[in-house]
């Protein structure tokens, strides 16, 4: 009987397994590369209502102030203080957390002298008081990148000057997808940006980054030179013109690699 039991147990367990050998599951679909457009653009960034526009000289790509003094306790009662928030006007969009803050003696040249004191944007600072020239910067990358100056700024002792500053620094994302016979090859997919038009002979890329990698990019016209080489394959492609627009989203797009 014992023998019997364990026999049959046996047969039901072969069965089940032959039953499930023989039902073939839905295949994990292949990776596709997203469809090629414009994506995660950020949304409209929450600006203070209680300052007021500045008329202050100003230069560059900052193309608006708005301020307002307050009075504040400083560890230091004989400083000022200082903090300026950065938006890019399309959108608007925040981009403090890419931008930095410089201040400079009153037509102090840049290539030639120092900033007094560099923060970065929505930092508060302690400066000493006087009437300074602000610069801010902006950069995200090795091609995205912007400067412009807020002129006159008065910092008084025991009060705090807190600025927004709304800047022109349209960019957008990319991410490159590159294919070869119409797989992926990310991992071996190099791009080198040129300005459009620019003789990739006689001139180095402005970037050069990993297909996939999100880089940073000024609104403009460019040409990608893109190259494969893995396991003795090696394969290549080029884009003229891609335009970047100034929505600081996320642009990608699928390029087939041809041997």
């Amino acid at each position: 009987m014992r023998y019997s039991i364990r026999t049959t147990l046996f047969i039901a367990l072969l069965l089940a397994t032959l039953s499930a050998c023989g039902k073939k599951g839905p295949s994990s679909p292949a990776a596709e590369n997203p469809n090629d457009g414009v994506s995660s653009v950020p949304p409209v960034a929450e600006r203070a209502t209680d300052l007021s526009a500045v008329d202050l000289p100003i230069a560059g790509a900052v193309k608006e102030v708005k301020a307002k003094v307050l009075d504040k306790e400083a560890d230091d009662k004989t400083k000022g203080l200082v903090r300026i928030k950065a938006f890019e006007i399309n959108g608007p969009v925040d981009i403090s957390e890419n931008t930095r803050w410089e201040v400079w003696k009153p037509g102090a040249d840049p290539e030639e002298q120092k900033p007094e004191i560099t923060s970065w944007a929505s930092n508060e600072q302690a400066v000493t008081p006087g009437t300074w020239d602000i610069r801010l910067h902006y950069e995200d990358g090795p091609i995205c990148k912007a400067d412009g100056w807020i002129r006159n700024v008065v910092v008084d002792a025991g009060k705090l000057w807190k600025a927004e500053a709304v800047m022109a620094a349209p960019m957008q994302y990319v991410r490159v997808f590159a294919t070869l016979d119409g797989k992926d090859a990310a991992d071996s997919a190099r791009i080198e940006v040129f300005k459009a038009g620019t003789d990739e002979e006689e001139f180095h890329p402005l970037a050069t980054f990993w297909s996939t990698q999100k880089q940073a990019m000024a609104a403009g016209n460019y040409d990608f030179r893109i190259s494969y080489d893995k396991d003795k394959v090696k394969a290549k492609a080029a884009v003229k013109g891609f335009a970047v627009n100034g929505d600081h989203g996320v642009q990608k797009k699928t390029i087939a690699l041809v041997k």
